[in-house]
C-alpha cells in the first residue's frame, strides 16, 4: 500500500479566507504555547546521540460542515477537531533519517499525527501531555530511521546527486485568525433539497448525491528555528454527481462543482436546476451512446480537460524530489536550459494566487507546510526547463525550497504543487481550434478525431519500475468527423507518454478554464488547483476502459415507480 503514493497519482475534482484579522505573535496564546514546549524539547533532544538538528510542530483547529441531500432526505454533520503533526530531523542537514535507502522508495509516514479534543489547547497541562507524547514517538522513529540509513551509506553506491538531505527553512513570524464562517443550514438544505428532486424518477440514473461542505482551519506552525506561523485557511464546495451503470458494465458520471468563499458565491436555484438538468442530459446520451474503439487521431482538449492533462502527465514531474530520489524516472533531470515540451506552453505555479477571473482558487496557500512562504514559480517557459518546485529537501542546482512543501495527515512534506497555470503567447479562439482540428483530421487522412470535454480521475507513473506512461479517464469525449459532425462515445481513456505528447501541441485557446481539485500523493492529500486553455494536439492515443463486471442491478428500482406501481 505504501508504494500507491509514489508510482500512482489519483486527482479528483474537488484556500478560501474568512474575514480574517492581523494579530501580533506575542499575544498568540497557541502559538506561545506550541513554541515554549518545543523549545523546552529540543533543548534536550539536540544533545542526544544521535541529536535531533531539527524540530517542528504543526498543529491545526478544524470546524467542519457537511450537508448531504440524496432522494428525499437532508442529513447535516457538524464538528470540530483538532490535530497535530511533529516532524523530527536526526543526524545532520547533510545526512538524515529522511534519506531513502537503497533500492527503496523513501519513507514519508510519520507516526506522530494524532487528533486531540478541540479544546485541549484550554488545558496547557494535558496539552503538553499530547506534544510530549507525539514527540517520543517521533523520536524513536526518527532515531530507527537514521540507524538504517548510516548502515545503508557506507555500503550503497554513490548518487549522482550529491546535495543535503535539508536546508534550513528561513526564520519567519507571521499571525492572521479568522473565526469560521456562520453556515445558513436552512437555506443549504432548500437549495440541495431542489437539486435532489431533479433526478428522480429517471432509469438513466443509477445513483446521485447532492451535497455541501464547508472547513475552516486555524493553522500554527512552529519550529526550532525561531519560526512562529498562524493563519486560516478554508475551502466551501458545492458539488452534485450523477452516475449510471450500461449492461456492458461501464460505469458513466457527470458532475459539477462550485468553489465558493461565501454562501452569497451560491449558485440561484434557478442556476442550479439548469446546471443539473444540463448533466441529466448529458449522462443519457452517454448512456445511449456506443463504446469508443482504441485509436489515434487529432485531439482538442478542452479547457477543464486541458488542465487535468497539465496537471497528470506534466505537474507531478516537476516537483523537486523526483529529480534526485533514484527511485524516480527523473524525467526533466539535467535538462534546465533545455526545450522539453511545446515551445508554444509555459508553465507557472503561482499559489499566492487567490483569484481568478472572479473565482477563489482552491490551491491557494500564504506558507506551505514546512513553514516557508509561497512564491510564483516559472517552471517551463516557451517550452524550456527553468525550474522545479522545491521543499526544503534541496537538489542539485537548487538549494532551496520556493514554498512548495506540502502535506496531507501524517505525511513528511514534499513538493507539491499549489495554483499550476499553463499559458501561451500564442492563442487562438476555441472555434479557430475546432476549426483547426477539422483541418488536421483531413490533412492526416483519419476518419475522426476527438474532441475531450471532460476528463476524470487518473494516474501518472513516475517510478524507474514502471513504465513513464500515463492513463486518464474521459467523462465526456466526441468523436469528430471531416464534415464537422460530432457524436458522443463512451469508454475511453487518454494514455500515452509524458515526453511525446507534450511536443506534439498545434495550438493553444484563449479560453483559460479552472480546475479545482484534491491531489493524492507521497505526502497525503492537498488541495490545488489546475487553469489552462483548451490544447489542440496532433494526436493521443485512445483505449477501451476497465468496465465492472456487474450490470445493472436486476431490480428496478421503486424511484421508478409512480404510486407503488411500475
Amino acid at each position: 500500500m505504501q508504494k500507491r503514493w509514489i508510482l500512482v497519482f489519483i486527482c479528483i475534482s474537488s484556500c478560501l479566507w474568512a474575514q480574517a484579522q492581523m494579530c501580533e505573535v506575542k499575544n498568540n496564546e497557541p502559538l506561545k504555547l506550541l513554541h515554549s514546549e518545543l523549545m523546552r524539547n529540543f533543548k534536550v533532544l539536540k544533545t542526544q546521540k544521535p541529536p535531533v538538528y531539527y524540530l517542528s510542530y504543526r498543529y491545526n483547529e478544524v470546524s467542519q460542515t457537511f450537508i448531504e441531500a440524496s432522494y428525499n432526505g437532508v442529513s447535516t454533520q457538524q464538528d470540530q477537531d483538532s490535530n497535530v503533526t511533529v516532524m523530527v530531523r536526526v543526524g545532520s542537514t547533510k545526512l538524515d533519517n529522511t534519506r531513502a535507502l537503497k533500492g527503496e522508495m523513501a519513507d514519508y509516514d510519520l507516526v506522530s499525527d494524532g487528533y486531540l479534543p478541540f479544546a485541549q489547547l484550554q488545558d496547557p497541562k494535558a496539552f503538553q501531555l499530547d506534544l510530549w507524547s507525539a514527540t517520543q514517538k517521533a523520536v524513536e522513529k526518527a532515531q530507527q530511521q537514521y540507524s538504517q540509513v548510516l548502515a545503508h551509506s557506507r555500503t550503497r553506491s554513490q548518487a549522482a546527486d550529491q546535495s543535503d538531505d535539508f536546508v534550513f527553512p528561513p526564520k519567519e513570524t507571521y499571525c492572521e485568525v479568522s473565526k469560521p464562517q456562520t453556515i445558513d443550514i436552512e437555506k443549504v438544505k432548500a437549495l440541495l433539497a431542489a437539486g435532489a428532486k431533479l433526478p428522480l424518477g429517471k432509469p438513466y440514473v443509477l445513483n446521485y448525491n447532492v451535497s455541501f461542505s464547508y472547513t475552516h482551519k486555524q493553522n500554527y506552525f512552529v519550529d526550532s528555528r525561531g519560526t512562529q506561523l498562524t493563519f486560516p485557511s478554508e475551502h466551501m464546495r458545492l458539488l452534485y454527481t450523477l452516475s449510471n451503470r450500461t449492461e456492458d458494465g461501464m460505469d458513466l458520471q457527470q458532475m459539477k462543482t462550485y468553489d465558493i468563499a461565501s454562501l452569497d458565491e451560491l449558485p440561484s436555484q434557478e442556476q442550479f436546476l439548469a446546471d443539473i438538468t444540463q448533466s441529466l442530459q448529458k449522462l443519457e446520451q452517454l448512456t445511449k451512446a456506443q463504446p469508443g474503439a482504441p485509436f489515434t487521431a487529432p485531439t482538442l482538449l478542452k479547457g477543464r480537460a486541458a488542465a487535468v492533462f497539465v496537471h497528470e502527465v506534466l505537474g507531478h514531474r516537476l516537483e523537486g524530489h523526483r529529480q534526485k530520489d533514484e527511485a524516480y524516472s527523473q524525467t526533466f533531470t539535467g535538462k534546465v536550459g533545455q526545450p522539453v515540451i511545446s515551445p508554444l506552453l509555459t508553465i507557472i505555479d503561482d499559489p499566492t494566487q487567490i483569484y481568478f477571473n472572479g473565482a477563489k482558487l482552491r490551491g491557494h496557500y500564504v506558507y506551505d507546510d514546512e513553514g516557508v512562504k509561497s512564491r510564483p514559480v516559472t517552471l517551463v517557459e516557451n517550452g524550456v526547463l527553468k525550474n522545479f518546485l522545491m521543499s526544503s529537501n534541496p537538489i542539485k542546482g537548487f538549494p532551496t525550497s520556493n514554498g512548495h512543501g506540502r502535506l496531507g495527515g501524517a505525511h513528511r512534506a514534499v513538493a507539491r504543487m499549489g495554483v499550476m497555470r499553463a499559458t501561451s503567447s500564442q492563442t487562438v479562439s476555441y472555434e479557430e481550434l475546432e476549426q483547426k482540428l477539422i483541418e488536421e483530421i483531413k490533412r492526416q487522412g483519419k476518419p475522426y478525431g476527438f474532441i475531450i470535454e471532460d476528463l476524470g480521475g487518473g494516474y501518472t507513473f513516475t517510478s524507474k519500475s514502471m513504465p513513464q506512461s500515463f492513463k486518464l479517464e474521459t467523462k465526456l469525449v466526441w468523436r469528430v468527423y471531416p464534415d464537422g459532425r460530432k457524436e458522443m462515445v463512451r469508454g475511453l481513456d487518454v494514455v500515452g507518454t509524458p515526453l511525446v505528447s507534450f511536443n506534439k501541441v498545434l495550438a493553444v485557446g484563449n479560453d483559460d478554464t479552472v480546475f479545482d481539485g484534491s491531489c493524492g500523493a507521497e505526502s497525503g492529500w492537498v488541495t490545488q488547483t489546475n487553469i489552462a486553455p483548451s490544447i489542440l494536439f496532433s494526436d493521443l492515443e485512445m483505449q477501451k476502459t476497465e468496465t465492472s463486471s456487474w450490470k445493472p442491478p436486476l431490480l428496478p428500482s421503486p424511484l421508478l415507480e409512480k404510486g407503488g406501481k411500475k
